[in-house]
């Protein structure tokens, strides 16, 4: 094997670690270790990060990395937080489930599934594999998996109880905004506002306190992104309405 191609394997081995992440997670979930199930999702987005973080140091961008990284994604982003979310749905261990009308669970579980396998074939259709960052048509993937994971676990951390209307709507939401083409900016955009300086220490302060903080930050990211499409909806509108 030559060095060309060599380059290829430790983003590659990177992404397959994501995907062993998500398959063992859905074990997880089947085995009713819902906490653990989601912390491991939590650690495949590191690893999704880190395989593009070694390709772009390495400059092993390829089309097969892509379609790899899509597939493992799938499992990871996608499988298992809707593993997860049936699991809870049917399980016994959440106080209000007997009032959740129990033959909505298998769709509002695929719904999500089916949101991010459509995201991630939408995303390679319209791109190509590069070192450049570009914002996205639709809610990324990971995104929509973090607010399902981080609710689960900032509910049981403030000491309250998963709902399971809430964790719908979170379902539901998440597979309609990730089919979606509203425009969703990169993260470094939309949290622009932090200084750089400031942005390494708290990466690891979050990382510290990642029950409390993903989820406010997701679903921050989330209104933020659907705040800017409306605003710049009503500005064109305004635009349009002064020309005419």
């Amino acid at each position: 094997m030559n060095n060309v191609e060599k380059k290829y394997l430790v983003p590659n081995a990177i992404t397959a670690a994501n995907m062993f992440l998500g398959f063992v997670s859905i074990t997880m979930s089947i085995k009713g270790r819902f906490d653990f199930a989601a912390l491991l999702i939590l650690a495949a987005m590191i690893f999704d990060a880190l395989d593009g973080y070694a390709a772009r140091k390495l400059n092993a961008f390829s089309e097969f990395g892509k379609e790899f990284d899509s597939f493992c994604d799938a499992i990871s982003f996608g499988l298992a937080p809707g593993i997860l979310i049936y699991s809870i749905l049917t399980s016994k261990v959440i106080p209000s489930v007997h009032n959740f009308p129990h033959e909505l669970i298998i769709p509002v579980s695929f719904i999500y599934v089916l949101g991010g396998i459509v995201r991630l074939v939408k995303f390679n259709v319209v791109t190509t594999a590069s070192s450049s960052k570009d914002d996205f048509s639709g809610m990324p993937i990971p995104n929509a998996a973090n607010l399902v994971v981080s609710y689960i676990l900032f509910v049981k951390v403030i000491g309250y109880h998963i709902d399971p209307m809430f964790l719908t709507i979170i379902a539901i939401g998440s597979g309609f905004l990730m089919i979606s083409t509203i425009p969703f900016q990169i993260p470094q955009k939309t949290f622009a506002f932090i200084p750089d300086k400031l942005v390494l220490p708290l990466a690891l302060l979050i990382l510290y306190f990642a029950k409390y903080a993903l989820f406010p930050l997701g679903l921050y990211y989330v209104l933020a992104n659907l705040y800017k499409f409306v605003n710049t909806k009503e500005k064109n509108k305004d635009s349009l309405e002064k020309e005419l």
